[in-house]
């Protein structure tokens, strides 16, 4: 053995852990330095979580079982997973289909990292894990949104969820300080896992008034319908809009939490696809230049905004097990909006605009992140849009990975980006 591992060994040994336990972790392939990490007093790892990681790794090392990341060449299987694993959402049985690009939404998302659990050719559980910086409380933070979390339905009971979430990280991956999640209001399963396998995830989450954990936050669905007022001064973005519409949005989310503010050329990447040059024509489209308009008024943008058809990748069908009663959803969202101060009826114009887009797209609603908004919602209350509310999860940890209390960094007034919802 050499030194380092010798210098390891008296170190676990002082600490009171099992040599056999030692022996399992190196021949599971843990980088030495990840077990110093968890000898260290500052972290939070105690002995019966090393075994869990250990357990872990073994499963995925030894077993027939592999975790890895997702590829392009996923796409099909990917989309069949999501197919295969519905959600209970009170009595409704909720399966999200995602094709045909089954991964259209994360590539709005930033530092996507999606591991899959696969056997023999077929995907059993994925999780999805997004990097972002964004200011919270006023301070800079390096987080991730934890989402996306599925298991095939026949393979439930097995631990795969909690398998997933084990899977090794891409090494170019950097840690974050914290993380923020949506639960769908009456997600009891989403809750009764956390509770179980990670209850420290609601714990540090800020309680709500809600059916589930986390902060209330709403968003307005807008029934498709033809257009009505006209499209007057509204008109497709051009490049030399963008410095106008970052100043808008940055105005129009000044100081809300998990706002990162925009810059110039961070908008023009995104509506490039994050293409610097030549779009390759096989890259399926999302959303980009093509979506995106301006409200000008007397030769003054006012009011922007993006439409990304969700619908076209993303469709939810809701089955009523006792009635079989079934309905299917598709909808699109408003996405990188903002408005000049007082002119809340030109936003609203542009946002009636979209819900008409919505309806020529033959989607059924349009997604608004505006209930924060009311003299922004009051002029669109003549379209009587539903709201629907989810919980954000919040929760922070330090450098050594410690849970930190939210209450020193809190979300007060969340910004919502329908990208991750």
């Amino acid at each position: 053995m050499s030194d380092e591992r010798e210098a390891l060994r008296k170190r676990w040994l002082a600490k009171g852990w099992p040599e056999e336990l030692l022996e399992r972790t190196l021949a599971a392939g843990l980088r030495i330095a990840v077990m110093e990490w968890w000898l260290d007093d500052r972290t939070p790892v105690g002995l019966e979580h090393a075994e869990q990681m250990v357990r872990s790794r073994e499963r995925l090392t030894f077993g027939t079982i592999r975790g890895r990341e997702a590829t392009l060449a996923d796409n099909d299987a990917f989309a069949d997973l999501w197919a295969n694993s519905p959600e209970q959402i009170g009595e409704w049985e909720v399966v999200v289909e995602r094709s045909p690009n089954a991964f259209a939404q994360y590539q709005l998302q930033e530092n996507v990292s999606i591991p899959v659990l696969e056997e023999r050719g077929v995907i059993l559980a994925c999780v999805v894990w997004s990097q972002c910086n964004t200011v919270v409380a006023g301070k800079r933070l390096s987080v991730h949104c934890g989402q996306g979390l599925r298991v095939r339905k026949d393979c439930r009971g097995e631990g795969y969820g909690n398998l997933v979430r084990a899977v090794r990280r891409p090494a170019t991956r950097r840690p974050t300080m914290g993380q923020f999640h949506y639960i769908r209001a009456q997600n009891y399963a989403a809750v009764d896992f956390f509770r179980h396998t990670s209850p420290h995830l609601l714990d540090s989450s800020q309680e709500g008034t809600g059916d589930v954990p986390g902060i209330p936050v709403s968003v307005l669905q807008y029934p498709a319908r033809a257009m009505e007022g006209g499209s007057a001064g509204i008109r497709p973005a051009r490049r030399s809009d963008v410095r106008r519409c970052v100043a808008l949005t940055n105005r129009t989310h000044n100081g809300m939490d998990l706002f990162k503010p925009y810059t110039a050329e961070w908008l023009a990447l995104r509506l490039d696809e994050e293409f610097w040059g030549i779009r390759p024509v096989l890259w399926p489209y999302v959303y980009g230049w093509a979506d995106f308009h301006v409200v000008e008024e007397k030769g003054r943008v006012v009011a922007c905004g993006g439409l990304w058809d969700r619908g076209r990748d993303i469709h939810e069908r809701w089955r009523h097990p006792s009635t079989g009663q079934e309905r299917a959803v598709s909808s699109t969202a408003l996405m990188d909006w903002g408005f000049e101060p007082g002119c809340e009826e030109a936003m609203g114009r542009l946002i009636a605009y979209f819900v008409g887009e919505t309806s020529c797209l033959e989607r059924d609603y349009l997604i608004a992140p505006i209930d924060h908004m009311p003299a922004l919602v009051s002029r669109l209350d003549h379209l009587q849009p539903a709201r629907e509310t989810r919980g954000l999860g919040w929760l922070l940890w330090d450098e050594y990975d410690r849970a930190v209390d939210v209450a020193e960094t809190p979300i007060t007034r969340p910004y919502t980006d329908l990208a991750y919802w």
